[in-house]
C-alpha cells in the first residue's frame, strides 16, 4: 500500500526552519505482517519543541519520529493489539506504519533513552470534555509531566512563589494553574505580549516577556518586581538568562524542576554564570523531569481521575490547537518557534 511520511532532509542547528529540514515522500509499505506486527493508521501526530533534538539525531532520509495516536488496521496472531484498537506511541510523522509496538532504544546525542511500548487507549476515558486528541496533551505525556512534577516532586504550599519559564505551552499552563490552586503566587515567562495576556487570563499573577528582558540583568530586575519575596519553586523549560536570574533569587528550601532547556537545545547558548553557589546557600533541590518514568498503568489511571477530573469540572483549562492535514505537520511544528499567537496549549495535527 502507498504511505506518506515526512523525512529529515537536512540537519539544521538552532531555531528550526521546517520548510528546509523536512521533505514529504511517498513510498510503498510492505503490509505482509510478522506474527507480532501490526499495520497502523495514524490519526493524530504531536508537534513538540523537544523534537529538534530528535531531528538532529535522525539519519538523513529517515522519517521524523514523534508521539502519535494510531488505529490498528491489521495484526499478526501474536501482536499486542487487535484490529480496531486505538493506541498511542512514538509512531512518527507517517500516515501508515508497521510495528510490533515494543519499546525502542533511541541513542540521542546526550544520553540513550527508551521510547515506551505502545499503549492501548480506553475510549471510556474520552468524550466531548476530553476528546481522543488529549491523549497527546493533557491526558498524555505533557499532562503526565505537569501532574507528575506537582504530585511526586514539588511540594507547593500556600504563600509560595512559583516561577514557570516558557509558561504558555501545555505543560507550563498546567503547572501554573496547579500551583495557583495550591495557593501560590505564580509568575510566568512568555515570548510575546499576546501569550502574556493568555497566561494572565489563566490566573497567573505576573507574566514577564522574556524577549523584552533579554539578558540576565533585565530579567533579574523584572523578576524582582514580580517576585519581591524571592522564588520558592521553579519549573524550568527555557534555561539561559531566565534561569541565571531565577537561581540568584532562590529561597532556602527551594525546589527546581528542569523540564527542558530552550536556550541550549535550540539557541545553542552554553554560556552563563556558575550556579552552584546559588544551589548551595539556599539548600535548593534540583530534579530533572523525564515523564517516561511515570508511564505506569497506576499513574495513567490517576492522571485521568485527578487531572482529567479537574478539566471535566472546568476547574482547570487545558487548551489544544488542532490543525488538519498531514501536509501541514511541518508548518504546525514551526509555530512552536515563532511569536505566533495562533496556537494555544498543546499543538497537534489531525491526519
Amino acid at each position: 500500500m502507498k504511505t506518506e511520511r515526512w523525512v529529515v532532509r537536512e540537519h539544521v542547528e538552532g531555531v528550526p526552519d521546517a520548510a528546509r529540514i523536512y521533505e514529504k515522500v511517498e513510498t510503498e509499505l510492505n503490509t505482509r505482517l510478522g506474527e507480532e506486527q501490526m499495520l497502523l493508521k495514524t490519526l493524530y501526530v504531536s508537534v513538540d519543541p523537544y523534537l529538534q533534538g530528535i531531528c538532529l539525531d535522525t539519519p538523513i532520509g529517515d522519517h521524523m519520529g514523534a508521539d502519535s495516536i494510531m488505529q490498528v488496521l491489521d495484526a499478526g496472531p501474536n501482536a499486542p493489539f487487535r484490529p480496531g484498537d486505538l493506541v498511542q506511541g512514538f509512531g512518527g510523522w507517517r500516515t501508515h506504519l508497521v510495528s510490533d509496538g515494543k519499546p525502542k532504544l533511541w541513542q540521542t546525542g546526550t544520553f540513550p533513552m527508551v521510547f515506551p511500548a505502545y499503549r492501548k487507549l480506553d475510549l471510556r476515558h474520552y468524550d466531548d470534555a476530553l476528546p481522543l486528541s488529549t491523549a497527546l496533551g493533557v491526558m498524555g505525556g505533557p499532562g503526565m509531566t505537569a501532574w507528575g512534577t506537582m504530585t511526586k516532586f514539588m511540594q507547593v504550599r500556600p504563600g509560595d512563589t512559583v516561577v514557570v519559564s516558557g509558561a504558555s505551552g501545555m505543560i507550563g499552563t498546567l503547572v501554573g494553574q496547579m500551583a495557583k490552586r495550591a495557593g501560590a503566587r505564580v509568575v510566568g515567562t512568555a515570548g510575546s505580549a499576546g501569550k502574556a495576556r493568555y497566561l494572565s487570563q489563566l490566573g497567573f499573577d505576573a507574566v514577564i516577556d522574556y524577549k523584552l528582558a533579554d539578558d540576565a540583568d533585565k530579567m533579574r530586575e523584572a523578576l524582582r518586581e514580580a517576585a519581591p519575596d524571592g522564588v520558592d519553586k521553579y519549573f524550568d523549560s527555557i534555561g539561559g538568562s531566565v534561569t541565571d536570574a531565577v537561581f540568584s533569587m532562590l529561597n532556602v528550601g527551594s525546589q527546581v524542576a528542569v523540564c527542558w532547556q530552550w536556550a541550549t537545545q535550540v539557541q545553542r547558548d552554553y554560556h552563563g554564570p556558575r550556579l552552584l553557589p546559588y544551589i548551595m546557600f539556599p539548600r535548593a533541590t534540583i530534579r530533572g523531569i523525564f515523564s517516561l518514568e511515570w508511564f505506569t498503568e497506576q499513574n495513567w489511571s490517576a492522571l485521568h481521575e485527578e487531572l482529567g477530573g479537574l478539566v471535566r469540572r472546568q476547574e482547570l483549562v487545558a487548551h489544544e490547537t488542532v490543525q488538519d492535514g498531514f501536509e501541514h505537520i511541518p508548518a504546525a511544528y514551526q509555530t512552536l518557534f515563532s511569536a505566533s499567537e495562533s496556537n494555544r496549549g498543546k499543538v497537534l495535527v489531525r491526519v
